[in-house]
């Protein structure tokens, strides 16, 4: 059985790298890639990091509820969007809204 192909996503380099199963669906040029709930988690705390050191209006964050409901807020529009998991059971959290590229892994394993 051959394994799924795979891409890395980030932002701009602010948030870390994630593997995500490779797709072509592109919105304006950017990825619209799909995570798995742990890695959701990991986006929410970089997130809620990154939130801690610019202004309210320059990020958006995303909140995890006690029960897995997953929302992600705008700083800018100050609203909410809540993300269901798709039938493929990922999370595409700034699918058509947030500029994700697709990079090289920096540091393959070894």
């Amino acid at each position: 059985m051959t394994p799924a192909a795979t891409m890395y996503v980030t932002i701009s380099g602010v948030y870390s790298q994630y593997e995500v199963p490779a797709t072509d669906e592109r919105w304006n040029g950017w990825a619209v890639p799909g995570f798995t709930a742990s890695q959701v988690r990991q986006l929410a705390a970089e997130t809620a990091a990154l939130a801690a050191t610019v202004p309210a209006d320059e990020i958006d964050t995303i909140t995890i509820g006690n029960d897995d409901t997953v929302s992600v807020h705008s700083g800018q529009s100050n609203s909410t969007t809540v993300v269901e998991p798709a039938p493929d059971g990922l999370y595409y959290i700034g699918a058509y809204e947030w500029a994700w590229e697709i990079v090289s892994l920096a540091h393959p394993a070894a």
